[in-house]
Parts: structure tokens; C-alpha cells; sequence
């Protein structure tokens, strides 16, 4: 049996798949194992099996907005971390509702090292390393 850890799980969601796959693509290549969903719906089907570590959920999406998603997945798995994101937290009571429930917030737009810093946190080496564009192959 090897000594390795196990990837952090984190699932991102958002409705635009364009930020959802980008986001995704920056956390796999610094060693995450993230999937991408495109709408709080799908979260709450995908949630039943899956078990990440950590969701990483835009806050503006029709039908299950962000934080009835992670009301919802903080329901079923406690231990597992949140951090919403939007451009902003679109109004005061938005705001201290994602205080209240003890979720993260991040404002877009969303830089890498911001980004990563936040969501590596307890996972991170001690040296999170920059984040730098893949090389060419």
C-alpha cells in the first residue's frame, strides 16, 4: 500500500460552462481532482454520490441558486467546505445569509493564485506553488 493521499475532491458549479470548465481545468492541473456541473439541479442529483471535500458554487443560477445548492449539500455532507462566488454578493442580506451559514465567499472576477490559495488551504503544501500557464507540449 502506497503513502499517498488521496486528491481533494471539489466540485464546481456554475451555470456559464465556460467558468466552470476553466475553473476546473486551473484545480486539476495544481492536483485537484475537480468535475464540473452546470446548475445547482445537477449538483443536488450528483451530490447523493459523490462526496467532495470542498464545492466551489457561482451564487447567480436559475432555478437552485448557489446557496439553496450548498444549504442543501451542507445537509447531507457537514464536513464538506464551501465557497461561493459572484460578481457580487448582490445585496446585504445575500451577504450575511452566506455569514450566517458559515460559507466562504469569493467576488469575481476570479484570479488563479486567489483562487487556488482559498480553496488549497488545509490542502495545500506549505509552498502553494504560483500558478503559471501549462506549457506548451
Amino acid at each position: 500500500m502506497t503513502g499517498a493521499k488521496p486528491k481533494c475532491r471539489v466540485l464546481v458549479i456554475d451555470d456559464e460552462r465556460l467558468i466552470a470548465d476553466t475553473l476546473t481545468e486551473i484545480l486539476t492541473l495544481h492536483g485537484l481532482d475537480a468535475t464540473p456541473l452546470y446548475s445547482g439541479e445537477s449538483a443536488l442529483e450528483w451530490i447523493e454520490s459523490y462526496r467532495p471535500d470542498i464545492v466551489l458554487s457561482d451564487i447567480s443560477m436559475h432555478r437552485v441558486d448557489g446557496i439553496q445548492a450548498a444549504e442543501r449539500i451542507r445537509s447531507l455532507h457537514p464536513e464538506c467546505r464551501v465557497i461561493l462566488f459572484s460578481a457580487s454578493a448582490q445585496n446585504a442580506a445575500n451577504r450575511r445569509k452566506i455569514r450566517d451559514l458559515g460559507f466562504e465567499y469569493l467576488e469575481r472576477p476570479l484570479h488563479p493564485k486567489d483562487l487556488l490559495a482559498r480553496v488549497m488551504g488545509s490542502f495545500a503544501p506549505t509552498n502553494l506553488r504560483e500558478f503559471q500557464k501549462p506549457k506548451a507540449s
